[in-house]
């Protein structure tokens, strides 16, 4: 929870800066690239780490080191063969993004060079392996590895009054550095706990001869994968389509000062993940109250800081630039959201740990279609506000029943 606040602070204060020095449509186009190679990067993300935590878990706590080890290879061989496909559809989609957010040939020729960042993302295993054996530590100092980058590249080009070209070369040293980072950090980790490498013995046959049981919870976790990425990453896509690329900047300005709560409440999730399935696992009581006890902790933090944005938005917006203070009540709309998904992550963790995860897809899945249906309907005639007005709306629904899921299962 640390470092992704932390994580959160210093994106926030790297974006501040990046669009204090430069206009507002060059700071869209950068915001846009980004979010453009996120959006590939999840499309073909299968987050493999939760499929370790699942079923990594039990092999760890019964000793079983071969099983342990066919468990890696195979979510190693997945990362690997998503990333070099998720590089080439990068590369391969540039032109057609291009037409969708009105990019010029440059821009376009920028996004596929762009795209070569998603051969590093290759992270899901190594993530899996630090939460497998409680080094959480790493992971938070993790999550501040690209931010801190970030930040040090802006400060730079903004003393030096550096051009667009540049905060993109920093925006994709950050991204390469931090997926570098996690590799190397997880794979030391498994040379410390395992006396043979994970590869011996490797066939290739392994991926076909997965249990019907990993491959439904790994297909499960990707559609929900991508349904959590269609209000994030499609969205700020979106934006860019229906307002320009200053909309675009503006909106996703917004959506970062959000993450101030939405990261902790990811992070939330994927701590108390591993704890409640060792509870049930366990037979031990206060799953529940663990469980609804975080929803309201996190809840009062969140509504906390949707209250103090209404009189300080403006100022704080102010002082990246007299430009970007329209998008204040967006701010606090998407404070709001995002406080009903930090009051919501703890509900979907427990979802994850009672058998839940397919029901959970659904209930995000309409979630997300309603928000982007309402993004489309109310932009146009509402402006900035109408995709928070929408965020809000999708926040609230997937909250309500996530709510009803757990409580059917005391």
């Amino acid at each position: 929870l640390r470092g992704r606040g932390i994580a959160a602070v210093l994106n926030m204060v790297a974006l501040a800066l990046m669009a204090n020095a430069l206009s507002p449509v060059d700071f869209g186009l950068v915001v846009l690239l980004h979010t453009y190679v996120l959006a590939i990067r999840g499309l073909l993300n299968f987050r493999t780490f939760e499929s370790i935590v699942k079923y990594g878990v039990p092999l760890h706590a019964s000793g079983d080191a071969d099983g342990l080890r066919k468990l890696l290879r195979v979510t190693t061989s997945v990362d690997v063969m998503s990333s070099i496909v998720a590089t080439l559809l990068g590369i391969g989609a540039a032109s057609i993004t291009g037409k969708f957010l009105h990019w010029d040939a440059q821009m376009v020729t920028i996004s596929a060079v762009y795209s070569l960042t998603l051969l590093t993302t290759a992270t899901g295993t190594p993530n899996g392996v630090l939460r497998l054996y409680d080094r959480f530590d790493a992971l938070g100092t993790w999550y501040t590895v690209g931010p801190v980058i970030r930040l040090t590249g802006v400060v730079i080009a903004w003393f030096l009054d550096a051009g667009m070209l540049m905060f993109v070369g920093i925006w994709a040293a950050a991204f390469v550095i931090e997926n570098c980072w996690i590799y190397l950090r997880g794979h030391r980790e498994v040379h410390q706990h395992m006396s043979e490498s994970i590869w011996r013995g490797f066939r290739w046959k392994e991926l076909r001869e997965t249990s019907p049981e990993f491959r439904h919870f790994l297909g499960v976790i990707y559609w929900q994968t991508n349904v959590d990425m269609l209000p994030k990453h499609f969205a700020v896509l979106l934006a860019g389509s229906l307002l320009g690329p200053a909309g675009a900047g503006m909106f996703r300005l917004a959506n970062d000062f959000s993450t101030i709560l939405s990261k902790p409440g990811l992070m939330l999730r994927e701590v108390l993940f591993p704890d409640l399935s060792r509870m049930l696992h366990n037979k031990e009581a206060g799953f529940h109250e663990l469980g609804f006890r975080a929803v309201k902790v996190a809840g009062a933090v969140g509504l906390l800081m949707v209250i103090l944005s209404i009189p300080l938005g403006a100022p704080i917006l102010g002082i990246i630039g007299a430009d970007y203070t329209a998008a204040a009540p967006l701010m606090t709309l998407m404070l709001l959201a995002a406080t009903f998904e930090l009051a919501g992550s703890p509900l979907r963790a427990a979802a994850y740990a009672l058998g839940g995860a397919g029901t959970v897809l659904r209930i995000y899945a309409l979630s997300s279609f309603v928000y982007l249906g309402l993004f489309y309907v109310f932009t146009p005639p509402f402006g900035l506000i109408g995709p928070g007005i929408a965020a809000s709306i999708g926040g609230a629904l997937t909250l309500g029943r996530l709510l009803y899921l757990v409580r059917k299962y005391q």
